[in-house]
């Protein structure tokens, strides 16, 4: 059944935690090959959120529907609010499907504001990204057990508005815990290091690092799982200065200004063990200096068109 049909404009949806917590549904978004987004509201006080439904009979890629969802939303509430992290406000589940609750992004995502800015504006862009993204993946990696992205790519930084009315600016957060994984990257005994699943899983060819592309089922040495989620925002970086967001393109160091290099270059390394950890990229400048960059909102047009649209539609695991 099309659940655009099951849940039309205005269908109210019960929390799983508080039954007197409605949300009422503004429109449908977007659907991928796993779920579908709607735009709810809040009865209580009519704030917007993202709603991504999910059913929980039958699998995905051999794995329970319904394992899906719990894990997703068992990792979100495991790293609770930051500042740069989607953040999962509430849960519900109505027949056979349960719902993920979360911010919307209003602004869309990097692609989109991307697009907006002039080509002036995009170092301030990477260094702002790689500040609050490194940040976001401090936070997940220090869980214990550890958390993996695992598609870390533009679809999936949505942005958000921070500031004053007067000046809004841009404000960036990693979303989509769909493939996640939680690992223990700390463990001391060599021979206890090895899993059965590639670490990138099916995460985006162009982002994945390159010690995860191995056939689903092959082993690998385990240790250095998070290290694939630092040459992702690498790729980002690179691809942020080489006018190919959201491409197919190989990474390139070409355009790369020279202050940014050292940061970028040492995320794009091949091997694991020598790419730094997100702890370790806090050390280089271009961090250090995305922490004072502000990027105000652009009110022109994007390229991108509908932002929310476009963005909210990929919560769910493609």
């Amino acid at each position: 059944m099309d659940l655009r049909n099951k849940l039309s404009k205005g269908t109210t949806i019960e929390s799983f935690n508080d039954v007197k917590l409605k949300y009422k549904v503004n429109k449908y978004i977007g659907k991928g090959s796993f779920g579908s987004v709607f735009e709810v509201k809040r009865a209580k006080d009519s704030k917007i959120f993202a709603m991504k439904v999910i059913p929980l009979t039958g699998s995905h890629h051999k794995r329970p529907n319904e394992m899906i969802f719990r894990e997703e939303a068992t990792r979100l509430m495991q790293v609770g609010h930051h500042l740069h992290i989607m953040e999962l406000v509430d849960v519900a589940s109505f027949d056979k499907y349960g719902a993920l609750i979360m911010e919307c992004a209003t602004e869309g995502s990097l692609l989109n504001v991307y697009y907006r800015l002039s080509k002036e504006h995009h170092a301030a862009l990477s260094q702002r990204v790689a500040y609050e993204m490194t940040e976001a993946l401090h936070c997940i990696h220090s869980q214990d057990p550890a958390i993996v992205h695992r598609d870390l790519k533009p679809d999936n930084i949505l942005v958000f508005l921070s500031g004053t009315v007067q000046k809004p600016c841009y404000l960036f957060k990693l979303a989509d815990f769909g493939i996640s994984k939680t690992v223990d990257d700390g463990e001391e005994d060599p021979a206890l290091r090895i899993v059965s699943e590639p670490m990138s899983g099916r995460a985006y060819a162009p982002y994945r690092a390159p010690e995860t592309a191995k056939r689903l089922g092959a082993k690998h040495p385990r240790g250095y799982e998070s290290k694939a989620d630092i040459y992702s925002l690498g790729v980002v970086l690179a691809q942020i200065h080489n006018n190919a967001v959201g491409s197919d393109e190989s990474p390139s160091l070409y355009n790369i200004p020279t202050k940014a290099v050292p940061l970028v270059k040492a995320m794009l390394t091949h091997d694991p063990s020598k790419r730094p950890s997100a702890q370790d990229c806090k050390k280089y400048s271009w961090y250090k200096e995305g922490a004072a960059v502000v990027i105000h909102k652009v009110t022109n047009g994007s390229k991108e068109g509908d932002n929310l649209g476009k963005s909210m539609q990929r919560l769910s695991i493609e």
